[in-house]
This record gives structure tokens, sequence and C-alpha cells, in this order.
């Protein structure tokens, strides 16, 4: 039956869901498009949510306090490409549970010292033979990395291939500046908050906060997601 016809329901929100689940709920435009990355599943009829990095412009930010969940998103997204057909570039310039992923088929190359050469991450960019996302944690250390202009290209799709960049980290350090690498993936408008303190958080993703979304005790799995439309949709993170 079409979906349209479906009756009206509403699921209730599942407060764990492994990313194999997850993924069973993805809608069938996501199934053949190698950058739409799984953020969470949400939504009044449980649904796999998350950005379409094909379409606009190619970045995504997730910004939270430490171990409030930021790196769970960053996981489901970079396994969601994987699955897909893409390849990924993996940079940690701290200690992250994305350095356990480094191993699996597609991560074309994983990053961990604390800066981030331009010529490295260059060569590892042409390297790609595929569709690819460059996912960064704790992205707040970086943002005056030499690598910066390398990762603006990606940001203007200059870069010469299918490519996105997903970053992660403190909001207060990603929401400064006005020029750089990190002002350039602000104008995508979208991301996750994945423990929201102040209203101006929301400028970071794009979206419009109330003081309902903000103060909440840091609850990692959850998370405010905004895909690029400015609507916010609570989610569940996969996990494992």
């Amino acid at each position: 039956m079409p979906r349209a016809l479906h009756p009206f329901r509403v699921d209730g929100l599942p407060s764990r869901i492994t990313f194999d689940d997850a993924w069973k709920l993805r809608r069938a435009a996501t199934t053949d498009n190698p950058l739409w990355g799984l953020a969470g599943v949400g939504g009044d009829e449980l649904t796999a949510l998350g950005p379409d990095l094909s379409d606009g412009t190619p970045a995504f930010i997730v910004a939270g306090p430490a171990r409030s969940g930021r790196s769970a998103v960053l996981a489901s997204m970079t396994r969601s490409f994987l699955a897909s057909g893409a390849q990924v570039i993996l940079v940690t310039p701290r200690r992250s549970p994305l350095r356990s992923l480094a191993p699996l088929s597609g991560v074309a190359r994983s990053f961990e010292q604390s800066d981030l050469g331009e010529d490295e991450l260059a060569a590892a960019i042409a390297s790609l033979t595929a569709p690819g996302a460059v996912v960064i944690d704790d992205a707040d250390l970086l943002t005056d990395c030499e690598a910066g202009g390398e990762l603006s290209k990606i940001i203007t799709r200059s870069a010469g291939c299918p490519l996105a960049l997903v970053l992660a980290g403190d909001p207060d350090t990603l929401a400064g500046g006005f020029g750089g690498w990190p002002a350039d993936a602000r104008r995508a408008r979208r991301g996750c908050l994945t423990a929201p303190q102040t209203l101006p958080e929301g400028e970071l993703i794009g979206a419009r906060l109330t003081h309902a979304h903000i103060g909440s005790p840091v609850r990692p799995g959850r998370a405010l997601l905004n895909t690029g439309d400015g609507n916010l949709t609570t989610v569940t993170v996969p996990v494992g």
C-alpha cells in the first residue's frame, strides 16, 4: 500500500536500537545513495533519519559536550556510508570510538595525529575511487589545522570528486570565528545537537531552539536532528 494511504500512527521512541535494526527502517529513497548518512531513528512512524549529503552544502555538524554521544552519531553515519558503497577518511586527533572502524572495508585512510596536514589529506582524497566522506571527531582541535584549505574545498564542492564532510566537536569552539573551514561548514545549516545547553547552539545546525530544548541532563543516545529543513526531530542514535 502506498505510504500516503497508510493509517496515521505514532510510534514510541526506543531507548536503544542497534545499527542493523535502524538500517532496516530506511525509506526507499535513501537506499541507493552512498552519501546519505544514518544519524538516528525517530518520527511519528519510526524511520531511519539523516542528511542527504549529495544535495546542498555537503557538510554536517554534530555538536555537544564531551561524553554526550557525539561519536556515536559519527559512527552510525560512517557505517551507513560504508554500507552504501562510499569510502571514508577518518580523522581522530584524540582517542575516539571511530578508531575501531578503521579496519573496515571502505575506510581509505585513518589519521590519528593531533594535526592534519594539507598534503596528506589531499593525497588521501585523491586516492578515493568512489563517493566519499571525511569524518572528523573532536574537530574543535583542528579548527586551525594546516589542512583547512582542503576541508573548505570539500564544502564548496571543489575537491574534484563527490565528497562530504561530517564533523563533531564542542559547540562553543565550532561556533567561534567568522572564517575558515568551520564557518564554511556552518553554512550547511544542518546537523545534530547531543545535549544543547544554550539557545545559540541551534545556529550551528540551522535550527531555532526553545527553552524546552536546553538545559536537560546529558543523555547519550538521544539527539536533536535537523536534516536541512530547519525542523528539529528527537532521535535515538544507533549503537553497535
